[in-house]
């Protein structure tokens, strides 16, 4: 359990950052194309770094990793303290850009451990929809504390919160008992001179096995075509939310906390349908079901509980009101809008994500993963700059419409390229080398405490 209680916390000091950063840029420049910037600048790394990372973290200690990649993120998120003024939020772009290059090593460890320390294959969908409880209990808390700290003290204190998570993330996973199945086994003098040669020639061999397995391929054509939908939505989303309905940062939390509280909803109707319906089904119809969402999104009428109830209305400009009152006039099909989609998108992200773990040997999971994301990432990246770019001269509900209509096209997609995995010959092999070393190890009767 050290891995999921240190994720939930990590998760809720991350919604403390990815909503400070928008906000502020927002509030310094009133600028789509400069929030739009800042989320460019973090996703930059996915495609740089994204292939090469994962090759290092098929041949390093995973669970180090993951600490010394926590560590380093508790140091970079302070930088944005720095930014006072229009002329340096440029600071933003570059702890962004920092910050998200660690995560390319941490996230592929994570991904790459989880199959190792679930000891029954079965029980791997189940360990994924876990993951997304731990997602969703990180939205639940993370939006609507952040969203209030920021109202009442500001946004500085968001980096501060999220600093100290890492922090908390790190000192979990040394609780952790990994079995070492990486070639860091064979290679942990590292990787220098000659080695650095074989390192391209896996990420080669990662973007083969990519393009190779019928199953990877899908998902590859499927989620390229869902980027360039959902692409959009990260750039837009607070400018979409503060200028169409006057919310602040309390509202911004509440919208993403009915989200947190759909994946909730999500993740136990998932124990349900996991086993009545294939990976493939659950994935297409779920991002179908997301795209339609989004356009719904776009539409969405400002109605709310003052127009419910007139006599809760109150006679002042939103910045005079309270925190309190400005929560009266959040848009109420908004909000369901939200749920709807956090109730979706748990299926959806979970069968996925098992798909890629099953049809992916255990010593390639990590360069095939990071290549998947990379290459994905470049049709994200085109929508995010377009969506920046159109931010400020097109109605920002058109721009939402369209991202929900592209979406739904990716999941038409994903119900004709979409294949079920086959289980990899020598995932038996890791299965029962794993099941050994954790038999054996001495911290194991510590580690089944804590499961």
């Amino acid at each position: 359990m050290a891995l999921w209680l240190g994720q939930t916390i990590s998760y809720i000091g991350d919604y403390f950052y990815w909503l400070a950063i928008p906000i502020m840029v927002e509030r310094l420049t009133g600028s789509a194309l400069q929030v739009g910037l800042s989320v460019i600048s973090s996703t930059l790394p996915m495609l740089v770094l994204g292939p090469v990372a994962g090759v290092f973290v098929d041949r390093w200690d995973r669970k180090r990793t993951m600490i010394v990649a926590d560590l380093l993120r508790a140091l970079l998120v302070l930088l944005c303290l720095q930014v006072r003024t229009p002329d340096q939020v440029w600071i933003y772009y570059v702890a962004g850009f920092l910050l998200s290059s660690v995560s390319r090593f941490f996230f592929p460890a994570q991904n790459a451990v989880l199959p190792l320390i679930v000891r029954d294959r079965s029980d791997l969908l189940a360990a994924n929809g876990l993951m997304q409880i731990v997602q969703t209990l990180g939205l639940l808390a993370g939006p609507a504390l952040a969203g209030f700290s920021i109202a009442l003290w500001g946004e500085q204190v968001a980096f501060v919160v999220d600093s100290a998570t890492y922090l908390v993330s790190a000192a979990a996973i040394m609780t952790m008992t990994v079995p070492r199945t990486t070639e860091a086994v064979q290679r942990a003098a590292g990787i220098a001179g000659g080695e650095l040669a074989a390192v391209w020639t896996e990420l080669r061999e990662g973007l083969a096995y990519l393009f190779g397995n019928r199953t990877m391929a899908g998902i590859l054509i499927c989620f390229s075509v869902v980027q360039l939908g959902v692409g959009a939505i990260h750039v837009i989303w607070v400018p979409f939310l503060q200028r169409t309905f006057g919310l602040g940062p309390e509202g911004l939390g509440a919208m993403d906390t009915a989200q947190g509280l759909g994946m909730a909803l999500g993740g136990i109707g998932l124990g349900f349908v996991a086993n009545r319906f294939r990976q493939k089904a659950l994935a297409a119809w779920g991002l179908i079901l997301i795209g339609a969402d989004i356009a719904l999104i776009g539409l969405a009428p400002s109605f709310s509980l003052v127009d419910l109830i007139p006599s809760l209305g109150i006679e002042m400009e939103m910045a005079m009101m309270t925190v309190g009152q400005r929560l009266l006039y959040i848009p109420l099909v908004l909000l369901v809008l939200m749920i709807l989609f956090g109730i979706v998108l748990v299926p959806a992200q979970s069968a996925l994500m098992t798909m890629m773990q099953l049809a992916v040997p255990d010593l390639k999971r990590g360069r095939v993963g990071s290549a998947l994301n990379a290459l994905t990432t470049v049709a994200g990246l085109l929508s995010m700059a377009l969506a920046a770019a159109l931010g400020d001269l097109i109605a920002l509900r058109t721009i939402y419409f369209v991202a929900g209509l592209i979406t739904v096209v990716g999941g038409l997609l994903g119900l004709w390229v979409l294949e079920e995995p086959e289980i990899q010959p020598d995932d038996q092999e890791a299965d029962e080398m794993a099941g050994h070393m954790l038999a054996n190890s001495p911290a194991t009767a510590e580690s089944a405490t804590d499961e």
